[in-house]
């Protein structure tokens, strides 16, 4: 982030400590639970969401060259992303135009060609059918009309953006990225992908998603490991059209107050988190990125992926200890998240709530289940579903 949006939120943060006090929306929200029960209304989530809306689905870092490939299957789309000889960005539906079989059953890799494991139909990486075999069978058969089918796929700050509809229009990152899109730019890491990982969760996608996006659960349920890091729920939240930013400062960020403003670091004393609608959750620490996305495969169950990004490898037998001590630690962090994500689903069928609650400092939480609602509405009467803009 530029350096004078860096500065006023180490000031928001500093001014909250001194008063103990926290950022307070307007008013509490409530959600009714059927939105997390009703099969009808996922349909129209994966849909709309994950269907006609961009969504991430990995790094460049995945690509580092040409002839890189990588595969996504929690769209409901299976998705083949390549960087092809040229060294250009594609992204294709992995399915050989044969008989339909999955083309590419690898998770990552490089090549310059793949070929579909039943009959053995090869396509390069720009997605051209370039060899049949017993081609005289498929008499006045066009190879250039029987390529992979592309979906749209675009790049910005080393994210991959994919639109997963065949015929879908052109990715605008200008709208998916509003009011993160500067942050973003500065001071991000370029390069390694040091672990990327996959869970399935016993629950719908948004209570996982509504755990991610507050730290007011933090001191009670992470409190034997990264709860006593953090300021007690003292998060800086701030909206951008669909998407937002959360600052959740450290109890080490009190030092500040005591030293000069050309010092001050705003991720050496606070966890930086973006939320990029509609699914994934970003956050930077002092030396990498990592991100958590969420993607739903049924009422009650969710696909967790978590991508960490950095400059440096995990090379050296220190690197590789600290990158270890952190996997531990998301592993503890992310096992309580899950049981209790898992405990929410069995509550909210059990009959006894009629609606969930989203407190006034819970504010991220409540303001993604707004734009869920206008991204469906919007499909509804037919418009897009990405059309945003710093007023929505």
């Amino acid at each position: 982030m530029e350096r004078n949006v860096e500065l006023a939120l180490i000031e928001r943060a500093l001014a909250h400590t001194a008063a103990d006090s926290r950022e307070m929306a307007a008013e509490v929200v409530r959600r009714p639970v059927a939105d997390y029960l009703d099969p009808s209304r996922l349909a129209d989530e994966r849909a709309a969401l994950f269907g006609d809306h961009p969504v991430v689905v990995g790094h460049l870092a995945q690509l580092s060259s040409p002839g890189s490939f990588f595969t996504h299957d929690h769209t409901g789309l299976p998705l083949l992303v390549t960087r092809d000889a040229d060294g250009q960005l594609r992204a294709f539906v992995n399915v050989c135009r044969h008989r339909g079989a999955r083309l590419c059953t690898e998770e990552s890799g490089s090549a310059r060609r793949v070929a579909c494991p039943f009959h053995g139909w090869t396509y390069d990486l720009a997605g051209r059918l370039r060899g049949v075999p017993n081609a005289d069978g498929f008499d006045g058969l066009d190879l250039d009309a029987h390529g992979l089918v592309p979906v749209p796929v675009a790049e910005r700050h080393g994210l991959v953006f994919v639109r997963p509809r065949i015929g879908g229009p052109p990715i605008d990152l200008d709208s998916v990225l509003i009011g993160i899109d500067d942050d973003l730019r500065v001071d991000r890491p370029e390069g390694n992908l040091l672990a990327l990982r996959h869970w399935e969760v016993g629950c719908n996608w948004k209570v996982l998603l509504d755990n991610f996006l507050e730290m007011y659960h933090v001191p009670v349920l992470h409190g034997s490991n990264i709860g006593p890091m953090f300021e007690p729920n003292r998060s800086l939240y701030d909206q951008f059209g669909q998407n937002g930013r959360r600052i959740d400062p450290r109890r080490s960020i009190r030092r500040l107050a005591d030293e000069p403003r050309e010092d001050w670091r705003l991720r050496s004393h606070a966890l930086v988190t973006y939320f990029i609608f509609p699914n994934l959750q970003m956050f930077w620490t002092q030396d990498y990125l990592s991100w958590l996305s969420v993607w739903p495969v049924a009422v009650d169950r969710t696909v967790c992926t978590q991508h960490i990004v950095a400059d440096w490898e995990a090379d050296t037998d220190d690197r590789r200890a600290h990158l270890h001590h952190n996997l531990e630690l998301f592993d503890l962090t992310l096992a309580e998240d899950f049981g209790t994500s898992e405990g929410v689903q069995r509550g909210l069928h059990s009959g006894a709530l009629h609606d969930v609650l989203f407190a006034r400092f819970e504010s991220g939480a409540a303001a993604v289940h707004s734009s869920i609602d206008l991204a469906l509405e919007r499909r509804h009467r037919g418009e897009p579903v990405d059309a945003w803009s710093a007023r929505d």
